[in-house]
């Protein structure tokens, strides 16, 4: 009887996840079919992939806990008689880690050839795999956490959408982070509850390999970067810099006062902003950049800073039109012919999504540019950022959908430093269940309940 169970579990379990694709992606395979007389389905217009990678992962999460929340419960009474024989924990953990693992790998795998095959994405694209068996796979260790901490099943299935609201709610799509409560969000980088979520590290992989990785994109994409790049310094950030030059020019009476907050903010930040810049340009360029400072400033550093200012919008302005003249010249020549012209579009329609390209360029954001702690943030084109400042050796915060993480001197790919992230914390949630971690402080927290009730009733 317990292995026929045995299987019949196993046979659900691994049938869940393609029903569950073919429920998603039927649903989602979205085309305007509003007096349209021949519709047709492309990935390229289908304005439901954000929403199909979401939840992707979500159900990566959901059917990860559900397959690993009773594990160990189930064993409790076995290990139980068997602790005196001082059997090896680590081998009994992970064999459990390893079935469970083989049997994310495979949940993970049907489900995403049955959601490619309906949605029609290549399965060249098959890296989307490691992104969700990798979120499969942290959800199957944090369930054997709570099958060890927990005495009750009951208690395990409530836990389960305790802990998926979360991983929803902190992921950036349903609310997006710099649109949270000022004292949790802010307008650069992440906030620390988010940074702890799988899921906010697997939906930012997704979309930033989806849109840079893709084989239509991947030519033009460091084009594309350059351009962007060149074109949101040249539109938004000189001329923010020469408002605030400005600015400080018409405060000509707090020149040298060093109680006025205002014109010290603006002189620092011209400094921050300039002081980066010619790092990219060479310092000799403006010498006078250490002058940007209540009590050294002057007209002559006016008219000096002014004048590099208007150099350097010229300088991106011609970095835009090469990127661009290049780009245009690749294209021309991938579009010589009708023939060729058609192979392309189709190549587009087939690869790339129109709505993934404007949720990870940000295009819809009225506020281009802000400024936070005496620094300009770019607030558009994040899938084109590589302007990371890092404030210390280990600090890899960013905003989201940024092509690239700086962490410990390096720049890391999106995609591999995110999965990475995710690995990481589930190798932690491994210690945490070796060592009974999760069990030790539930069990704690009951003894100082327990006790803390008998002395009120004394």
């Amino acid at each position: 009887l317990s292995k026929a169970a045995n299987r019949q579990y196993m046979v659900v379990n691994l049938s869940l996840s393609p029903v569950l694709a073919l429920f998603m992606a039927y649903f989602v395979k979205y085309y305007d079919v509003i007096g349209v007389e021949d519709p047709k389905y492309a990935f390229y217009s289908n304005n439901n992939i954000p929403v199909y990678f979401f939840m992707s992962v979500v159900v990566a999460l959901f059917v990860g806990l559900i397959v690993s929340s009773e594990e160990i419960f189930r064993d409790r009474k076995i290990l139980k008689r068997e602790r005196f024989l001082h059997l090896s924990r680590s081998s009994y953990l992970i064999s459990k880690v390893t079935i469970l693992f083989f049997l994310s790998a495979v949940q993970t795998l049907t489900f995403i050839l049955v959601g490619n095959q309906i949605l029609e994405i290549p399965f060249t694209e098959m890296r989307y795999w490691w992104i969700i068996f990798s979120s499969s796979c942290f959800a199957n260790m944090l369930g054997l956490n709570i099958s060890s901490a927990f005495d009750s099943a009951v208690t395990i299935y409530i836990l389960i959408p305790v802990l998926v609201i979360p991983q929803l709610i902190m992921s950036g799509v349903v609310i997006p982070f710099d649109k949270f409560n000022p004292e949790v969000g802010k307008p650069n980088g992440i906030p620390v509850l988010g940074e702890m979520m799988a899921s906010r590290w697997a939906f930012e992989a997704f979309m930033v390999t989806q849109f840079k990785d893709n084989p239509f994109e991947k030519p033009f994409y460091d084009l594309h970067q350059k351009e962007a790049e060149a074109e949101y310094k040249r539109i938004y950030l000189v001329p923010a810099l020469e408002s605030k030059l400005t600015y400080v020019l018409n405060q000509r009476t707090h020149w040298r006062d060093q109680n006025s907050k205002s014109v010290v903010e603006a002189l620092d930040l011209l400094k921050n902003e300039i002081t980066y810049e010619l790092a990219k340009v060479g310092s000799e360029n403006l010498p006078e950049v250490e002058r940007l400072a209540v009590g050294k400033f002057d007209s002559a550093v006016y008219n000096k800073t002014k004048e590099f200012l208007s150099v350097l919008r010229r300088y991106y302005a011609i970095r835009s039109s090469n990127a661009k003249k290049e780009r245009e010249a690749i294209v021309a020549q991938l579009t010589g012919t009708p023939e060729k012209r058609q192979n392309f579009e189709a190549y587009r329609l087939r690869y790339e999504n129109e709505s993934v390209t404007s949720m990870v360029e940000n295009s819809n954001e009225t506020s281009r540019i802000v400024e936070w702690k005496g620094r300009l943030v770019q607030k558009f084109y994040p899938i084109y950022f590589k302007d990371h400042r890092p404030r210390n050796y280990f600090d890899f915060q960013a905003n989201v959908f940024v092509p690239t993480k700086y962490f410990m001197g390096r720049t890391f790919d999106t995609f591999h430093f995110n999965l990475a992230v995710i690995w990481s914390m589930t190798f932690v949630l491994y210690i945490t269940l070796y060592f009974d971690l999760m069990k030790k402080g539930v069990h704690g927290f009951q003894t100082r309940r327990k006790y803390r009730k008998k002395n009120l009733g004394t």
